[in-house]
């Protein structure tokens, strides 16, 4: 009796049990439920990216939405870019497609202010030296662009190649030239003339269409960093008019050419030596075919990023190059808090830009002293008979960050 009392108590609590899990799976928990995240998003939480600031736009402050598909694969940004002393928004639409592992489609679309000079020094190193000191590196003019670009990747082992096609379809107008009317507010130089008050070229007037090919490619091996970015445009059709409204005249009031053809390099090599000291060399180079190309597309030498005895950009032209080595011996026995062990810099440099030909080279030397991101420099041009665009000697306050 007593056993069957336990077994009957054992069927009722497996019974139990089994309607308890039915009832579970017929009524499921509707608690929580999964949400995708929306493919449109604003950066920052407010759409807000990195401002840039220099002596024509001002503050440029671009604000947009952006989409954001398949984990990068398709990525575009509607933005709206506040330019504070053009008093100007501009709109633009940017970004990629990835269809495959080593395939990009980059595209632009918009009105913006460009320059051919951002080789010189990164976006936030020009930034802070135009705010702080009033040396703006870059000279500028206005245009409404489109840039379609198709990128293939290959790798192999240490070496990486990005070889590329695209179109590019643009409409220039000069901006800033002469004497521009007003210019943005900087702690020191703003009314100096080599400085936040110093005129853009002018640039002919109209349109360029053309076609881009090139090829990057970068090497890293045994502590070695090589990078080398090549790039070839060559016009289809181009509609210019000169631009002969201030004095002296320049390359923008010469009648234009039907078409060109201009070639831009720029290589990059680090390594180390012994111990703990570095070698670097920098080379950029700009050159095309016997007709010259529109001064919107002119590159210019001159100042502390390139060549410290020149004035800031007094060189300049479709035909540049520029070639630079650093060794930087760093003092160990030294830690100083924050920025770590100074460090002492030997430089040689040397350069020239011109139109239709390359001038002779004008040659730096220079000795430096530093620590972390920060350097300053004592430069001599050797030369007896020096070049009317270079001086003696200059010292030279640098600011080294990234590209």
């Amino acid at each position: 009796m007593k056993a069957s009392f336990l077994t009957a108590c054992a069927l009722v609590g497996f019974a139990t049990v089994l309607r308890a899990q039915d009832t579970t799976s017929s009524a499921p928990d509707t608690g929580y439920v999964e949400y995708g995240e929306s493919p449109i998003s604003l950066p920052l939480g407010v759409g807000l990216r990195i401002p840039s600031y220099d002596r024509v736009n001002g503050l440029a402050l671009p604000w947009g939405p952006r989409l954001d598909l398949g984990e990068e694969k398709l990525q575009l940004d509607a933005l709206v870019t506040y330019r504070s002393n053009l008093g100007k928004w501009d709109p633009s639409l940017e970004g990629f497609a990835r269809p495959g592992d080593a395939n990009e489609i980059k595209v632009y679309v918009g009105r913006g202010t460009f320059t051919n000079d951002s080789w010189i020094r990164s976006d936030l190193a020009n930034s802070l030296a135009a705010l702080g000191v009033g040396s703006d590196s870059r000279n500028y003019f206005r245009g409404d662009r489109a840039t379609a670009r198709f990128t293939h990747t290959l790798t192999t082992g240490a070496l990486s190649l990005t070889p590329f096609i695209g179109g590019n379809i643009e409409r220039d107008w000069s901006t800033g030239s002469i004497v521009p009317p007003k210019s943005p507010w900087s702690f020191f130089g703003k009314k100096g003339v080599l400085k936040m008050k110093r005129a853009n070229p002018r640039v002919k007037t109209g349109r360029i269409s053309s076609f881009l090919a090139g090829s990057g490619i970068a090497l890293s091996r045994g502590g070695v960093e090589a990078k080398l970015d090549a790039t070839v445009e060559h016009s289809l059709k181009t509609s210019l008019t000169p631009d002969c409204s201030g004095f002296p005249t320049d390359a923008a009031c010469a009648l234009p050419s039907l078409d060109f053809t201009q070639t831009t390099l720029h290589s990059q090599v680090d390594f180390p030596t012994f111990g703990s000291q570095t070698f670097s060399f920098m080379g950029h180079a700009v050159f095309g075919t016997s007709n010259i190309a529109p001064p919107q597309r002119f590159a210019y030498l001159g100042g502390s990023g390139t060549l410290a005895t020149v004035n800031l950009l007094a060189l300049g032209g479709d035909r540049l190059l520029y070639v630079q080595a650093d060794y930087i011996i760093p003092i160990d026995r030294i830690q100083l808090p924050f920025v770590g062990s100074p460090f002492v810099g030997l430089r040689y440099s040397a350069g020239s830009a011109g139109e239709g030909t390359l001038p002779p080279l004008i040659q730096n030397l220079g000795v430096g002293a530093g620590a972390s991101l920060f350097r300053v420099d004592f430069t001599i041009d050797p030369a007896r008979n020096r070049s009317p665009f270079s001086r003696k000697s200059a010292v030279s306050f640098g600011l080294s960050l990234p590209m």
